[in-house]
């Protein structure tokens, strides 16, 4: 942002302020909604794709992955 539409928007009524401090706390609050997910972690999680599809005998069901969680937790 150029400091001159900095100036524009500090001129603004505070009524439009608010308005635009709303829209952006909402734009905030969608994108956060969003994983943001590094190149790393992409080929990490394709990777475990890629070796379940080979052999998804592997994988567990959720109750044994439940149990496999409660027993390392103690």
């Amino acid at each position: 942002m150029s400091e001159s539409e900095l100036r524009k928007l500090q001129a603004l009524p505070v009524g439009e302020k608010l308005l635009l401090v709303d829209a952006l706390w909402q734009s905030i609050g969608e994108s956060m909604n969003e994983p943001q997910v590094s190149e790393p972690e992409k080929r990490e999680l394709d990777s475990r794709w890629a070796r379940f599809e080979r052999d998804p005998s592997r994988a567990l069901t959720l109750e044994q992955f439940r149990a496999l969680v409660k027993a390392k937790r103690g």
